[in-house]
């Protein structure tokens, strides 16, 4: 505990010692920034989601909802963090589903927990969890 307490104040210590150079490097020119913000556009989400940069394979790259869910993945995420639902947010359920599985200590004090958990491990070994993916139910499997 001691080596701990005496890193950290070693470090807090050498922050106050460090100093630069050139002072001048490091100013900041408030007439070009306001010059900057007064020639840009107002941009919305709409507008973002439908700009194609070259090079950066927007035009190839698969949307949210098409994109391929592995069921491996949902699995172990089921597995580790099963209890806050987060598995249920990465097979695409929309909402605050991860809330409810949060306040029902992981879906009715685990329970619903343990089932996804069974469901994901059978539909892993079949390879298809297609019937559970953007699936908006709390009971996935009903």
């Amino acid at each position: 505990m001691k080596k701990v307490l005496f890193t950290l104040f070693a470090v807090f210590a050498m922050s106050f010692c460090a100093f630069a150079d050139n002072t001048d490097a490091y100013t900041v020119d408030d007439n070009a920034i306001e010059q900057l913000f007064a020639q840009s556009s107002e941009m919305n989400v709409s507008d973002i989601a439908n700009l194609s940069l070259p090079g950066f394979g927007t035009e190839n790259a698969p949307s949210l909802s098409t994109k391929r869910v592995s069921p491996w993945g949902a699995w172990a995420i089921c597995w580790v963090v099963g209890v806050f639902g987060i598995h249920r947010h990465y097979m695409g359920t929309s909402g605050p589903m991860w809330l409810w599985y949060t306040i029902t200590c992981g879906g009715i004090f685990g329970i619903v927990t343990t089932v996804d958990w069974v469901v994901l491990l059978v539909g892993a070994i079949q390879d298809n969890i297609s019937a559970y993916c953007n699936n908006a139910q709390f009971f996935m499997w009903l």
